[in-house]
């Protein structure tokens, strides 16, 4: 059984504004293996990062947490690697 997925709103809004193409996309990987194996697909991310995790997704990344007690997966950002790690 896999995680449940939230997205959060800046996920949502940033979803919008990539080629649906690669939206789509997105959305069927993180809803379809992400959501299955979370720890060990997505890597830690380092610094004053390290409670997210990152998954890639070719030129785009998707930074997301995992609560494993309620079994959810919170999607927070996603975004191309060059602007994804800087605050907004």
């Amino acid at each position: 059984m896999g995680y449940k997925v939230l997205w959060h709103k800046d996920a949502v809004k940033e979803l919008k504004q990539i080629d649906k193409k690669d939206a789509s996309e997105i959305i069927d990987k993180v809803t379809n293996y992400l959501v299955k194996e979370p720890f060990k697909l997505g890597k830690l991310l380092r610094g004053n990062l390290k409670m997210f995790r990152r998954y890639r997704l070719g030129k785009y990344r998707v930074i997301y947490t995992v609560n494993a007690k309620s079994h959810t997966l919170m999607v927070l950002r996603i975004g191309k690697r060059d602007k994804i790690y800087k605050s907004k």
